[in-house]
């Protein structure tokens, strides 16, 4: 998760994945959120392997970021650590 003070830092690393990713397996999914007032981007990455090749999602990891939860996970992991129902109430 991002912070507004990066948003910058994001968007160009998300424009240079998307030009520049040759790997289909490797996926990113930006999304945009507000909370109590606080703007924030939430940045999930997928590899469909068993590991990404060295260098396949620096230009995120490099970005300071509010929070982390980076592992090795199946698919369905990652499906249930989003919080699907997580704002439920707060719209």
């Amino acid at each position: 998760m991002y912070p507004s003070t990066v948003f910058n830092q994001v968007r160009t690393a998300v424009a240079d994945f998307s030009a520049y990713s040759q790997d289909p397996k490797a996926v990113i999914v930006p999304t945009y959120f507000s909370y109590q007032g606080n703007q924030f981007i939430t940045q999930f990455f997928f590899y469909d392997g068993p590991a990404p090749p060295p260098g396949t999602f620096d230009n995120f990891t490099n970005i300071p970021s509010t929070s982390r939860d980076l592992k090795t996970r199946s698919y369905l992991d990652i499906i249930l650590s989003t919080g699907v129902n997580s704002s439920s109430g707060l719209r």
